[in-house]
């Protein structure tokens, strides 16, 4: 009888005893599963690699998309995409360095622009609008020189660009390469006579070299072709005071007042200027 009743006794503490085992060796297994579960390739997450084509199809997407809020001038969101290029997708890429270069040229910080095209220029030098605003972002951050140099390699990329050819003349001219602006201002005359007053950029040219006759000449062609350009009408004016003709600098400042009544300029030399010819209508001549 005490053997009889010993028997489930022993059932269940063995019951128990396989239970225990068996959650100890189930808590033992569990930093053995979540390594292998740490351990396990990308692919098993769900996540899809891209093949070599479709990441470069991304890219080009990824940059259009940065181009395209640039021209919106939507500058953020332009430059956490090219950002995100440069550090991950592909280190030194020239378009994300154009496109960063405008960013900070939207942004008017013209030194970190001036080192994003830099850089975008040594690894695309055959790009003549990257020179280009390369030289848009010196000329803003007034260094003439240099502005000059990359309108100037825009304009050897395309020749027949006259915007190049005109932004290239206009540094030259104004560092004082009057001999040199003067070749470029009238090459791109030829190739467009209406470019925004080529005339009047030539003119000035001319009166820096005093060739006051040709000079003339051209601003009076200035005048004619774009007759809003008040420039046109002070640099004629300049021309016939230095050809002692006060007479008739007196009616083209006169004429450039009418134009412009209260700029420094007009202030400070145009009305200046015709308070001293009053005094001679043109003795000089």
């Amino acid at each position: 009888m005490g053997a009889a009743r010993a028997a489930p006794i022993m059932d269940r503490l063995s019951a128990r005893v396989l239970t225990t085992l068996a959650m100890i060796a189930r808590y033992r297994l569990v930093p053995a599963l979540l390594a292998a579960l740490l351990l396990a390739p990308a692919c098993d997450s769900g996540k899809k690699e891209l093949t070599p084509e479709e990441a470069a199809a991304k890219l080009q997407t990824d940059l259009e998309s940065g181009d395209t809020l640039v021209r919106n001038n939507k500058l953020k969101a332009a430059e956490e995409i090219y950002i995100r290029v440069l550090e991950a997708d592909d280190p030194g890429n020239a378009r994300a360095l154009a496109g960063m270069g405008k960013v900070r040229f939207e942004q008017k910080k013209y030194d970190e622009a001036e080192k994003y095209l830099v850089d975008a220029v040594a690894k695309t030098a055959g790009d003549p609008l990257l020179h280009f605003t390369l030289g848009q972002v010196r000329q803003m951050a007034e260094k003439p020189a240099e502005a000059a140099e990359a309108y100037g390699k825009a304009f050897e990329l395309s020749p027949e660009d006259s915007t190049y050819g005109l932004s290239y003349g206009r540094m030259l001219k104004k560092i004082e390469k009057f001999t040199e602006a003067e070749t470029i201002l009238r090459q791109v005359a030829e190739i467009d006579p209406k470019a925004q007053f080529v005339f009047t950029e030539l003119g000035d040219s001319l009166r820096g070299q005093e060739k006051w006759d040709d000079s003339l000449r051209t601003y009076m062609k200035a005048q004619t072709t774009y007759p809003s350009n008040k420039e046109a009408f002070a640099g004629a004016a300049f021309v016939y005071e230095a050809k002692g003709d006060n007479r008739h600098a007196l009616d083209q400042w006169s004429t450039y007042i009418r134009m412009d009544c209260c700029s420094e300029f007009s202030k400070s030399v145009a009305q200046m200027k015709v308070e001293t010819l009053k005094v001679d209508h043109g003795d000089g001549e």
